[in-house]
């Protein structure tokens, strides 16, 4: 009696086991729909989120290089400039002053240079005039000294006479001999004076210009154009300029924008020079703008203790009057491209609990699963390296 209990019991085990496997049998999930394997492109893509943000040169600070109070404020927050348009003025009586002081002596100066220039020509001219008498009057005792010297060996006159005339003679030599030194000297005094007040004009001149320069920096001009971005000064305030021009303007061009994002250090090696982008921002999220990589920094940047790198895209759509400074950018980078290859869609592709990837192929009216090895993954396609053919029917699982 217990022999027939036990052989029951284990009938009724197997029984159970038995019920419980076609229960699961029943419960496998199945495709809900299918789809071919096509041929097609993919894409490698990277992702990365970044911000909008000025070209170098694009947004500049504007300050001040002289200290005082601001006279005029000419613009406010979000007011349109050009290029060389007067946007404040610093006060600037002293800065007058000095410039009109600094001309003074520079017309000083030139006429100083100017009477040297009347004064000594006409005494070297008339110094010229003594020497060249002196020339005349040693040239013309020279010839009576001759003729005396052959008089004297004649006995026509006396020693005495003859002596006269070559004393008068070395005199007349002496004169002319210093009247040729004063000449020289004051041709040396000339170019002496006319160098000294040539330096001096100089120097005048280079003191007014400075104070020119100084002046003109109480008047500040936008150097590029765009949009005023922030304005840190009030009319009326003092600003003190230091080692650092004080900044109470910022101008921005809005037409010379980029992108930089932070691309993780396991993706940043496959990022390149002209590698196709694009990226979209909150303001817009269906709107698609086309970049490029521009720059790739070399210097790291860490976040949390995750190294990311500092790409630079160009933007390639239009942009102006849409994009802003400091907008949030989700970047999406081409870094790679694959044609002619086996493509099926993302939601077909399954894994299973070995880790294996599998995809359900259909076979007439029966699923049969496929262990596949796959590639890249890009815009809801998955590529097959092995396990499956061009044209085979696979299913599609419901994504939840």
């Amino acid at each position: 009696m217990k022999r027939f209990c036990v052989l029951w019991l284990i009938f009724f085990l197997f029984f159970l086991v038995g019920c419980q496997k076609d229960k699961k049998k029943k419960d496998v999930a199945l495709p809900s729909s299918s789809t071919k394997v096509e041929r097609g492109s993919i894409y490698l893509e990277v992702t990365a989120t970044g911000a909008v943000k000025p070209q170098v040169g694009a947004q500049v600070k504007v300050g001040s290089r002289v200290s005082g109070r601001v006279e005029k404020l000419l613009v406010t927050t979000g007011d349109k400039v050009k290029a060389g348009q007067l946007i404040a003025i610093i006060e600037h009586q002293d800065l007058q002053e000095e410039v009109n002081r600094t001309f003074n002596q520079y017309k000083e100066a030139l006429a100083n240079l100017e009477k040297i220039k009347k004064v000594y020509p006409s005494q070297i001219a008339a110094q010229t005039k003594k020497v060249n008498s002196a020339i005349a009057e040693l040239l013309q005792i020279e010839r009576e000294l001759k003729r005396n010297k052959v008089l004297f060996q004649e006995g026509l006159i006396s020693k005495n006479d003859l002596e006269r005339l070559e004393r008068d003679y070395e005199v007349k030599k002496s004169t002319l001999e210093y009247e040729k030194a004063n000449l020289e000297a004051l041709k040396s005094e000339y170019e002496k004076q006319s160098e000294i007040a040539k330096a001096q004009a100089e120097s005048a001149k280079s003191a007014w210009n400075a104070a020119k320069v100084k002046l003109n920096y109480a008047f500040i001009y936008s150097p590029i154009s765009g949009v005023v971005s922030e304005v840190t000064t009030q009319q009326g305030e003092t600003v003190v300029a230091g080692l650092n021009a004080p900044t109470f303007i910022t101008v921005v061009d809005l037409s010379k924008l980029q992108v930089e994002c932070y691309v993780d250090e396991t993706d940043i090696g496959r990022i390149a020079v002209s590698q196709e982008a694009t990226f979209t921002v909150d303001s817009y999220p269906n709107k698609v703008f086309r970049a490029k990589v521009k720059t790739i920094y070399p210097g790291a940047i860490i976040k949390n203790n995750v190294v990311f790198y500092d790409v630079v895209l160009e933007i390639l759509d239009p942009y102006e009057n849409l994009l802003r400074p400091e907008m949030t950018a989700q970047v999406t980078i081409i870094a790679g491209k694959k044609e002619n290859v086996l493509l099926v869609p993302s939601k077909a592709v399954k894994i299973d609990p070995q880790g294996n990837y599998y995809v359900m192929v259909k076979k007439g009216d029966k699923w049969e699963k496929r262990i596949v090895k796959i590639g890249w993954e890009s815009r809801g396609k998955t590529e097959i390296l092995e396990g499956l053919k061009e044209g085979e029917e696979v299913g599609l699982w419901e994504t939840r």
